[in-house]
């Protein structure tokens, strides 16, 4: 029930947001869009992300991890259903709690498996990421040909059927939860409680520092987020720069960023082999970053023959996000001090991350080229690999060594 939980989650993880850009010029046309407008339709996610991140741990630290889940979902549904029919302000509305949903599936799920997936942690991590890759090119996918049938708005707000789906199981999984908790025998008065796995005093987070202080959480932030940064730069840049560099159409364009999402899924599920075979995660995470630098320099120096490249980046794109999330949910000391290392990874992640395309279009803009653009992405392919020698140690964030 948790592996169904967590992937079905993840399903509506990217979805409600990869699903709009397919459809930005139909959306600009019907309401009046200017290209800026149009922009920030798909950019306000990402500033939720990196601004509700580190206040999802404060809520779920007050009201439960389950409670938080639930009503996350039951405001993601109700904003994809409702945010297209009634004009602009309803959809930067809804597009603002759909992202804030979405920030608490980011920053929660992570710490839910951790908790709960005792030895499978990576590969119940690696089967629930990969399913954000699944929904997001699901949604991409169906956008154009559904918005043909049944309009832009039908097609936009026919993603809350996957978020009914993924409530009723996390409801089911609640009250599993519960049953199994009262099954469990009494406790003899006068005997202390027993702590959960991974908390209790000499573990609860509220006696350690904060995460924003450990200089383990801010190399596994740095880590996130230049993979984030690469992820969204390239998925926004990737299709004018093909057209304009090999001369390609537009669909091609269109089908090379297609593959590079749809390869991600593979990337996610091979990330516990990969840690397997590579026995550390900081040489996976110089894998993951030689792949990005294939990638990058391979459509720099031979746009031409960008299917390889994209072939190999898109791989290691799935692979990068699958192992930031991997590590974000195995460091932390314990559960509960996972929330507080989730939070502050992927609000100082996202944070970097909303700023990539905005950068990467104004150097393209202000060079009339990409060499410049792709030198900054090459750079930060790099900084990726430093950090993932870091981000990838053993010893836990938040442990008594050092943080």
């Amino acid at each position: 029930m948790l592996v169904v939980a967590t992937v079905l989650i993840g399903l509506n993880l990217r979805g409600p947001i990869v699903g709009i850009p397919p459809l930005i010029d139909e959306i600009s046309a019907d309401l009046g869009l200017t290209a800026t407008t149009a922009g920030l339709i798909t950019s306000l996610p990402l500033v939720c992300f990196a601004v509700g991140s580190p206040f999802v741990a404060l809520l779920a630290r007050r009201f439960g991890l389950e409670r938080t889940l639930l009503v996350a979902l039951l405001l993601l549904g109700a904003a994809i259903a409702l945010r297209p029919w009634d004009g602009l302000a309803p959809l930067l509305t809804g597009t603002v709690v759909v992202g804030a949903a979405i920030t608490v599936g980011n920053v929660l799920v992570p710490v839910l498996v951790r908790r709960d997936g005792g030895r499978h942690v990576k590969s119940i991590m690696a089967a629930s990421t990969s399913s954000y890759g699944v929904g997001g090119a699901l949604a991409a996918a169906v956008a154009v040909p559904m918005a043909a049938q049944i309009g832009w708005r039908g097609a936009t707000a026919s993603l809350a059927v996957l978020v009914a789906v993924a409530l009723v199981v996390w409801l089911v999984h609640m009250r599993s939860r519960r049953t199994r908790a009262r099954a469990q025998p009494p406790v003899p008065r006068g005997t202390p409680p027993a702590p959960a796995a991974g908390t209790g005093p000499a573990s609860s987070s509220a006696h350690r520092p904060s995460a924003w202080t450990q200089a383990s959480a801010w190399w596994l932030a740095a880590f996130f987020g230049l993979q984030a940064t690469l992820f969204y730069s390239v998925s926004a840049w990737l299709p004018p720069l093909l057209v304009q560099s090999a001369s390609t159409s537009a669909a091609t364009g269109g089908t090379a960023v297609s593959l590079f999402h749809l390869l991600g899924i593979a990337g996610t599920l091979a990330v516990p082999a990969m840690i397997r075979w590579f026995t550390d995660a900081r040489r996976v995470g110089v894998v993951i970053a030689i792949g990005w630098l294939v990638l990058l320099v391979g459509v720099l120096v031979l746009p031409h023959l960008w299917l390889p490249w994209v072939l190999v980046g898109g791989i290691a794109q799935g692979a990068g996000i699958g192992l930031g999330l991997t590590l974000v949910a195995e460091r932390p000391v314990d559960a509960d001090y996972g929330r507080s290392v989730s939070a502050m990874v992927q609000g100082a992640g996202y944070a970097l991350a909303a700023l990539g395309p905005i950068v990467i279009g104004w150097a393209h803009s202000a060079t009339d080229s990409w060499v410049v653009p792709l030198t900054i992405l090459v750079g930060l392919a790099i900084g990726l690999g430093v950090s993932g020698l870091r981000a990838g140690e053993d010893r836990p964030i938040g442990g008594p060594a050092h943080g």
